[in-house]
């Protein structure tokens, strides 16, 4: 199969029932909410995709996206290397397949108006998800010790502050 680039939009139904499959590329620059993750610009994804129709006639998209992707440690701001891997099924929701008509390993997907769903932007929104929650380097590897971190100095509760609320307390009194 030869790579190519991966449309914009597709009719999911119609896919299933030819069953279309692609692999190739999504332009990295075409994704703007992955690109303000990064600290340089994304490189070309390579994804998989493969529309069928299953035992139960659900028609469905098997997907696999993966990208290597450069990102700032959070413990010493440094530019650090992540590959971002996402392994992913969507079944579109029409009039004779509902979403809780649909077993659970299909995520429902809605379609837009013209019964097409966004590739492009399902491929974003996956690698959004695989990045990881709190990026940083291995300890060993990351030039911030994160047994020196200091974190500062919290104050004690029991200060001898006056309470704002004493003089609301007065008045209820009276």
């Amino acid at each position: 199969m030869q790579k190519v680039r991966i449309p914009i939009s597709v009719d999911p139904v119609k896919s299933a029932g030819k069953q279309l499959s692609y692999l190739g590329v999504v332009p990295g620059a075409s994704l703007n909410r992955l690109q303000e993750l990064l600290v340089v610009p994304c490189a070309d994804v390579e994804a998989e995709l493969e529309f069928a129709v299953d035992a139960q006639n659900i028609k469905h998209l098997k997907g696999h996206a993966e990208v290597k992707v450069t990102v700032a440690c959070e413990r010493c701001g440094d530019p650090m290397a992540v590959e971002l891997v996402s392994d992913f099924v969507y079944a579109p929701v029409t009039k004779r397949q509902t979403a809780t008509d649909m077993p659970s390993e299909y995520e429902a997907i809605e379609v837009d108006e013209l019964g097409e769903i966004q590739l492009h932007r399902i491929i974003e929104d996956e690698l959004i998800l695989a990045m990881p929650v709190v990026v940083k380097h291995d300890e060993r590897e990351c030039r911030i010790d994160s047994n020196a971190m200091q974190w500062g100095k919290i104050e004690d509760a029991t200060s001898d502050k006056d309470n704002p609320f004493a003089v609301l307390q007065e008045l209820k009194r009276k």
